[in-house]
């Protein structure tokens, strides 16, 4: 359907030259073609290569782009990391985390004394501690002994986009799914490379969390964090001119060809960021989409392709084409088990982390001889205890004084007893006294407050020490529902 639509296309040479690539691929498909190593270099540059031999010294390539021209020659010790065309890697002078300096003597310890093979937890923790090459090379070892473990691939693919190393991340996600492996923990690390190279988008397609379609708890909260701190601030675009636009077009397709579906999409999305107002490219793009698995985005791409059409009866030919397909991917997406449903993102919410909750009770007595007033506003450490600054003044006729002071008070199927430490003023001294209380507590329908009588007995620790007890009736009220 794809190879019709560009065929029927005939609004500029560009877009002309794009389809008979295109075209050519589809209909061939799978075709032969050449794919390219990555020369990662410690100075940040990637070179596209044809690597042809490798000594303790030196690196003999090809540039992917001139393969039957010279050879060229790098220093290993200029060489971070080569990632090959099948998504094998070879790391060279890692530099140890500027988050943790000492971190890659340690590493090197650990893996003396515990063998060539890393374990995941070594792993994981690396990543949590941003140690991310150490990651790098720890997930390497471990998939150097198992090639098929769909989620440790996945995994791997979030420490190279950790590191930057968005190429060999995607290479990794495609060698995921080629497994036939779908799982709430892939979806959620394809959507974190996404996010991290900066495709707020893509990643908003392949993540929506559920009670049943929950992150790695491992990696959920941490996440967070790691994205603010390593996200593509401004994602690099390899697309720069019209002639690079049509190479790019062709290896999209090119990868598509070969299954290599999220390499595919990464690269379309850079060429309709660039390009928004030319169809043909939408129609790859929802290709791509749809054989990852994001159908909602496919639909929506094939409707922006649609919008893009002119009205002339050729164009009207190319968008009843265009139509057909979006309603076969709109009935695939209620025909699907949900594994394959489009997911969104979803950071976690403040709201499911545990968060401070505050309270305040005023009450008291009063008659003709006798005043007792008792107030605080508290804190909780727990759903059922909390701690509280307390004030009170009791006065009868032989007696006053004004108590300050901290006391924690626990609650359980109504009942509350607390203790704390007050400075009490009486009768023109000062001094410190022990409070302990107990009382009931009864909650209201929507749990924002409760009716609560308390019986508070104060002890001064001078050396002549007295004792004084006061009731009070009041209300506390809960800033926010009472947990």
């Amino acid at each position: 359907m794809f190879s019709k639509v560009q065929i029927n296309h005939t609004r500029s040479a560009w877009l002309s030259a794009c389809f008979l690539v295109g075209a050519f691929v589809c209909i061939l498909f799978p075709v032969n073609s050449f794919a390219q190593d990555k020369i990662y270099k410690t100075d940040k540059s990637i070179i596209d290569a044809k690597v042809l031999e490798i000594s303790t010294t030196e690196i003999k390539y090809k540039k992917f782009s001139n393969q039957s021209g010279p050879s060229y020659i790098v220093p290993v010790k200029d060489v971070s990391m080569i990632v090959y065309e099948n998504g094998e890697k070879e790391t060279y002078n890692q530099q140890p985390s500027a988050v943790n300096p000492s971190a890659k003597t340690t590493s090197a310890n650990s893996s003396a004394a515990s063998g060539p093979v890393s374990s995941i937890d070594k792993a994981r923790n690396y990543i949590l501690t941003e140690n991310i090459n150490e990651a790098i090379a720890a997930y390497g070892k471990l998939i150097k002994t198992n090639v098929t473990d769909p989620v440790l691939l996945a995994e791997d693919a979030y420490s190279l986009a950790l590191a930057g190393i968005y190429d060999a991340a995607l290479m990794r996600l495609d060698r995921c799914r080629s497994l036939g492996a779908i799982s709430p923990e892939i979806n959620f690390f394809t959507s974190q490379v996404f996010a991290l190279m900066g495709y707020n988008d893509l990643a908003n397609e392949y993540w929506k969390a559920t009670d049943i379609n929950k992150a790695p708890g491992w990696i959920f909260s941490k996440s967070v964090v790691l994205l603010q701190k390593y996200k593509c601030k401004s994602p690099v675009s390899s697309t720069k001119s019209r002639d690079e636009l049509i190479a790019n077009f062709k290896h999209a397709n090119e990868l598509a060809s070969q299954n290599q579906y999220f390499q595919s999409v990464a690269l379309f999305h850079d060429i309709v960021s660039i390009y928004p107002n030319e169809y043909l490219p939408y129609v790859g793009y929802s290709i791509t989409l749809e054989k990852t698995g994001a159908f909602e985005k496919s639909a929506q791409t094939i409707e922006k392709a649609i919008s893009l059409i002119g009205t002339s009866a050729e164009d009207q030919s190319k968008k009843q084409l265009l139509e057909k397909r979006l309603a076969t991917i709109r009935q695939n997406m209620t025909l699907l088990p949900s594994p394959y449903s489009a997911p969104a993102i979803k950071a976690p919410k403040i709201q499911d982390v545990a968060s401070p909750q505050m309270m305040a009770y005023a009450g008291g007595m009063m008659a003709p001889s006798y005043l007792s007033m008792n107030g605080r506003i508290g804190y909780f450490i727990s759903e059922s205890s909390n701690a509280s600054f307390d004030v009170g003044i009791l006065k009868n006729a032989e007696y006053s004084s004004t108590n300050l002071g901290l006391s924690v008070y626990n609650q359980k199927n109504g009942f509350v007893s607390g203790a704390g430490l007050l400075l009490s003023a009486a009768n023109g001294t000062t001094t410190f006294a022990l409070k302990i209380s107990v009382g009931y507590s009864k909650m209201n329908k929507n749990r924002s407050s409760s009716f609560n009588i308390f019986l508070d007995v104060n002890r001064t620790l001078a050396k002549e020490s007295y004792t004084t007890a006061s009731l009070s009736i009041g209300r506390s009220f809960y800033f926010g529902k009472r947990k």
